[in-house]
C-alpha cells in the first residue's frame, strides 16, 4: 500500500474516532470558541454523525482500493495505441478470429460470458471495436467487409454482430471453468514452447515479441507471463499452429536471440514437468495464484496441486496409495497400504509414520492470470 493510501486510511480512521469522542463529550471545542448547537434530537444527531463518518470512511476506502487497482493495471505497460490505423482485411480477420478461437475464447472470461459458451451467441461488432487492439481498424465498415470472407466466423443480425460457425463443445458454459480451460490447454501443450529472457516490459514489448515469433509461425497465441501485480516476468508461452512448427522452432540452430541476447527456450511440456519436480523436491513453492498452463505436466498428471479440486483427504489418500511420503521426495520403498472392508485406503495418523509429516494441502483449486494472453481488452 502506498504512503498516500496509508495516509488516507489513517485520516478516515481519525474521522471515526472523532465522531466517537464527540458522542462521549470528549471532542475538542470549535475553533471560534462557541458551542455547537444541536439541530435535531440527540439520538437522531448521533445516528446522523455516525452515518456521515462511516460514509466518509467508505468513500476513502473505495478511493484507496481504486488507486491500488490502478497501480496494478499500470504494471502492465502494453499500449496498443502505438499501432497505426489500417483497414487491412487480413489483419482484421486475424484479430477477430483470434478472439473467438479455441486458443483464446475458453480462457477469456468476458468474451466467453458474451458468447454464452456452447450457446454461441453473437457478439455486437461495436463491442469488439471498442477493444484496444481493435480501435486502430478504421473505418468501422472495413471490419464488416473483412469478416464477410472469414472461414470460421459469420456475420448475423444484418451484419451488426458476429459468431463462430462452429460452436464450442457442449461442456463449455458461459462461466469460466478451470477444468474446461485445462482441457483446451492440454490439447495445446504439445505445440507450445516456453521462452525467457525478454527483459523489462515497455509499451511496445508485446508487439515486438509477436513480430519476433512471426517468421517461425503461424502462431495461435503468444501469452506474456505476469506476476500477481501484472508485472511482466520476462517470459512467454507461445502456441504454434501445429506440433510440427513447434518442433521446427525448438530444432533451430543457432537459437534465435532477443536483441542480441540468448534466450532460454524449451517446450512448454518440459518447462511444466521441471516445475513439478521442483515443487515435489521442495525447491520451490507452488503458486497460489492463477497460472495458465501451470505446473501440471502433460494431461495434468503431475503432483502439483494446481487445478486439483479434490478434498484434501482424497489427495492425501492418493499420495499414500502411490507411496508419496509427504516430504516432497520419492520414497525409497513403497510400503503396503492398508485398506478397509470397502477397499478404501486407511488414513493413518502422523504418529504411525515415525513422526514424518503427512502431506496436507488445503489450498483451493488454482485461481492464473495468468499469464497474460496476447490480446488484452482492458
Amino acid at each position: 500500500m502506498s504512503d498516500e493510501q496509508k495516509a488516507s486510511n489513517i485520516e478516515a480512521e481519525k474521522d471515526v474516532q472523532n465522531v466517537l469522542a464527540e458522542l462521549k463529550g470528549e471532542a475538542e471545542a470549535p475553533a471560534n470558541g462557541t458551542e455547537k448547537k444541536e439541530e435535531a434530537p440527540v439520538e437522531d444527531a448521533e445516528e446522523a454523525r455516525i452515518v456521515a463518518a462511516a460514509a466518509k470512511l467508505g468513500e476513502k476506502s473505495e478511493k484507496a482500493e481504486e488507486q491500488t487497482q490502478r497501480g496494478r493495471r499500470n504494471n502492465a505497460k502494453f499500449d496498443p495505441s502505438s499501432q497505426k490505423e489500417t483497414d487491412d482485411p487480413v489483419e482484421i480477420r486475424k484479430q477477430v478470429e483470434f478472439y473467438f478461437s479455441d486458443s483464446n475464447l475458453p480462457m477469456d472470461k468476458f468474451l466467453l460470458s458474451k458468447v454464452g459458451g456452447s450457446q454461441n451467441r453473437a457478439v455486437p461488432l461495436e463491442l469488439l471495436h471498442s477493444f484496444k487492439r481493435m480501435r486502430r481498424f478504421q473505418p468501422f465498415s472495413a471490419i464488416v467487409e473483412a469478416l464477410k470472407t472469414s472461414e470460421v466466423l459469420e456475420l448475423v443480425d444484418n451484419e451488426t454482430a458476429v459468431r463462430r460457425k462452429t460452436p464450442l463443445p457442449e461442456n463449455v458454459t458461459e462461466t469460466h471453468d478451470p477444468s474446461v480451460v485445462k482441457v483446451f490447454e492440454d490439447k495445446a501443450m504439445d505445440r507450445s514452447v516456453y521462452a525467457k529472457g525478454f527483459g523489462e516490459e515497455g509499451p511496445t514489448t508485446q508487439l515486438e515479441i509477436e513480430e519476433f515469433f512471426a517468421p517461425y509461425g503461424p502462431v495461435n497465441a503468444i501469452r506474456l507471463r505476469r506476476a500477481h501485480d501484472k508485472t511482466f516476468k520476462g517470459s512467454v508461452f507461445v502456441e504454434f499452429e501445429s506440433e510440427e512448427k513447434q518442433k521446427a522452432f525448438l530444432a533451430l540452430a543457432p537459437k534465435p536471440q532477443w536483441k542480441g541476447q540468448d534466450l532460454i527456450i524449451k517446450s512448454k511440456k518440459e518447462y511444466c514437468e521441471e516445475k513439478v519436480r521442483d515443487i515435489e523436491a521442495g525447491r520451490i513453492k507452488p503458486s497460489n495464484g492463477r497460472s495458465r498452463g501451470g505446473f501440471r505436466g502433460r494431461g495434468g498428471r503431475g503432483r502439483g496441486r494446481h487445478n486439483d479440486n479434490r478434498d484434501w483427504r482424497e489427495r492425501r489418500a492418493d499420495d499414500q496409495k502411490r507411496g508419496f511420503n509427504g516430504n516432497k521426495e520419492e520414497p525409497k520403498e513403497r510400503r503396503e497400504i492398508q485398506k478397509d472392508a470397502r477397499g478404501v485406503p486407511v488414513v493413518q495418523s502422523t504418529a504411525d509414520s515415525a513422526g514424518q509429516k503427512r502431506a496436507r494441502d488445503d489450498e483451493a483449486a488454482n485461481g492464473d492470470h495468468p499469464a497474460k494472453k496476447v490480446d488484452a481488452k482492458e
